[in-house]
């Protein structure tokens, strides 16, 4: 179909040398187009020739391309510049893309550098196999200290943090009342005691007249009633006599609470041990129902921890632990188990044990967290690695064995247990592999394996 916008006159006066030249720059441009016949492996080629055809175009003049310009319309020029620069992308994009398995498959062929990484040989020796267990620390006794009696503080001669002894005042109530309650109470046995006297003396006079009336009766100088009056009064100066002794023995017991009573307006220390903490100060009001001290005796600290079930079996009473704190680093403390509850708790499936640790220096406090091992087993021929060379996730432990080949270093995926050891300070782990084999002397990787998979290359790199 003829152009409208295009001139009879212009295109026969048009010289057909120029318009050839450009016609075939386009065509050169049209026969690398991605829509062609080209395979993959050929894209590269067809982006160098896009390239050259667009060369071929700007070798030609200004002077060969003008006349063809001046009988094209705006939009048509722009709709062939725009599908030429079209042609060109894509002819380049897919020629990136036939080249990226070649990359690939030189990747797989070892393209990829090795990793650096460090390694530390496997040794074998002696492992005491633990079970590690977390419990919080406490007093082997510890006590709240009540006030026994009503009434202000008057003296207070310990603080929080104090040492004290069993029987050692600690603090004193206002003694005033029961002292003078105990006052009354001794004037009242005093009282009772002398009545008691009077009794006893009264006794004995019925006594010697009931026994002269007999004497008298006997010889028929005294009648029947003179001796019966006679007997009569022994027996009443005997019953006063009970009642008098009685009173003596009443007001002894209420001497004995009186004195109970002043006591009790001394707090003292129930056992040896530290004042954990002063409730109440000089001055103040205690009552019975509100504590004054707490004291708490360390020199043996307990822990209970939970053992768990498939390692209760190996834990006895008087079974060794040890015990370490993360606040007191590079110290153990040697401990026994002193109880193990017979009884699973069904919600954790583990059995509860009681440790006690003697604590002479006073250096472990209630309160604290401690890691308790408790050894079971000695194996003398464990593999150890450094601790740094396991792996782990939720469900497995692994470690990686480097070994060289005619290709060059690579390392192989080994699936190992670790055992527990009752030495915290042990930068070594004993491993059992469960996947792959595992040997005295095999070079672990220690650094460098957190992107390390099964057969990857690697070198090693300076310590």
């Amino acid at each position: 179909m003829k152009d409208p916008t295009i001139d009879d006159s212009a295109r026969a006066t048009a010289p057909p040398t120029r318009h050839n030249s450009v016609t075939d720059a386009l065509r050169s441009l049209q026969k690398v187009s991605p829509w062609g016949t080209h395979t993959r492996s050929g894209h590269t080629a067809a982006a160098s020739g896009v390239l050259r055809g667009w060369l071929s175009i700007s070798r030609a003049t200004l002077g060969e391309l003008q006349p063809a310009i001046e009988r094209m319309t705006i939009n048509r020029i722009l709709r062939l510049a725009f599908s030429t620069m079209l042609l060109a992308s894509f002819s380049f994009l897919l020629a990136c893309k036939g080249d990226a398995p070649a990359a690939a498959a030189s990747q797989k062929k070892g393209g990829r550098p090795p990793a650096v990484v460090q390694l530390a040989p496997v040794e074998q020796g002696s492992f005491d196999v633990s079970i590690r267990v977390v419990g919080r620390l406490i007093a082997v006794s510890s006590a709240e200290l009540f006030a026994r009696a009503d009434g202000p503080i008057t003296a207070v001669h310990a603080g929080s943090g104090d040492r004290v002894r069993k029987g050692q005042l600690l603090a004193t109530i206002d003694p005033a009342d029961a002292q003078q309650r105990v006052a009354q109470v001794r004037a009242a046995l005093r009282m009772a005691e002398a009545t008691r006297s009077q009794r006893e003396s009264l006794l004995a006079v019925a006594r010697a007249q009931a026994n002269r009336a007999e004497s008298l009766f006997g010889q028929n100088l005294l009648s029947q009633s003179d001796l019966d009056n006679a007997q009569a009064e022994l027996a009443s100066a005997q019953s006063q006599l009970e009642l008098a002794r009685a009173q003596v023995e009443q007001a002894r017991a209420n001497l004995n609470a009186s004195t109970l009573s002043l006591e009790q307006t001394r707090i003292v220390a129930p056992f040896d041990g530290f004042i954990g903490t002063r409730h109440l100060d000089r001055g103040a009001h205690a009552t019975t129902n509100r504590p004054v001290f707490s004291i708490v005796d360390i020199s043996t600290i307990r822990t209970t921890v939970a053992i768990p079930a498939a390692n209760a079996v190996h834990v006895r009473i008087g079974q060794s632990a040890a015990v370490t704190a993360d606040v007191l680093p590079g110290r153990t403390f040697q401990g026994t188990v002193s109880r193990v509850s017979s009884v699973f708790d069904p919600q954790t499936n583990t059995v509860e044990a009681e440790i006690e640790v003697p604590n002479p220096e006073g250096v472990l406090k209630p309160g604290m967290f401690g890691s308790v091992a408790i050894a079971y087993r000695t194996t003398p021929t464990a593999l150890m690695v450094p601790q740094s060379a396991v792996l782990q996730n939720e469900s497995e432990q692994w470690l990686f064995v480097a070994a060289k080949s005619a290709e060059g270093t690579t390392v192989r995926r080994v699936t190992v247990r670790t055992l527990q050891s009752a030495d915290r300070a042990l930068q070594k782990v004993a491993v059992e592999p469960l996947e792959g084999a595992l040997a005295p002397g095999d070079p672990v990787v220690v650094l460098g394996h957190e992107s390390l998979s099964d057969g990857a290359r690697v070198m090693e790199g300076r310590q």
